[in-house]
């Protein structure tokens, strides 16, 4: 992946390597990645067809980059979460918070995520998201959370319920009376149930 590229996008996001980014994240979460055009991104970031593989190289790297970002958009939002110092079910009603409100301003990304877990990711990809775990899981053990580290598969279901539950908005109209899109009641609901639910996965009550 081109490192300095993703640095120089994050630095100048009207710039044409964040214009592309910006379109292929858009693109992914909308097509897959298998079924994107290359031609599709430049054209939605307005840009020639060229700048393309001269800022990315390849749809591959491009790819990468789009997930290191959104990994970097994770990573930020557990840092935000806890800047205010709870612990215990606090913090975990706060990271919940912080996911959701993340997932709701980039619908993108939480497209992006579920076609992720249909399509084969790279072994790039992959190392980035066991980096991010490891770096979750030392978060947690710093606050004191023991996690089901002998269940794995918990942590599976509530990191998948998340994207689940955000992105299924037939669901959301029919469960939760609305869009969590479009309605603070929906996302309000829908997060005292995520709540609920993160503090038995991880087995925190107060």
């Amino acid at each position: 992946m081109r490192y300095e590229t993703l640095t120089k996008a994050e630095e100048d996001p009207t710039g044409t390597a964040a214009l592309l980014l910006d379109a292929a994240e858009e693109v992914f979460a909308e097509h897959g990645y298998g079924a994107a055009s290359t031609r599709e991104i430049a054209r939605r970031a307005r840009v020639p067809f060229g700048a393309l593989h001269y800022h990315w190289g390849s749809k591959q790297q491009l790819r990468q980059a789009v997930h290191a970002r959104a990994i970097e958009r994770f990573k930020d939002t557990i840092g935000r979460g806890l800047a205010v110092g709870h612990t215990g079910g606090a913090a975990i009603d706060t990271l919940v918070d912080a996911f959701v409100d993340l997932l709701i301003a980039n619908r993108n990304l939480v497209r992006l995520l579920y076609r992720s877990t249909i399509e084969p990711l790279d072994k790039t990809i992959e190392a980035m998201i066991i980096e991010f775990w490891r770096f979750g899981l030392g978060v947690f053990q710093r606050l004191g959370i023991e996690l089901p580290l002998d269940n794995p598969a918990s942590l599976l279901v509530i990191s998948h319920l998340f994207v689940a539950c955000v992105v299924d908005e037939p669901g959301q109209r029919l469960a939760l009376g609305d869009s969590v899109f479009h309605s603070p009641n929906a996302r309000d609901r829908l997060c005292v149930e995520l709540r609920r639910v993160a503090r038995m996965v991880f087995q925190v009550k107060e």
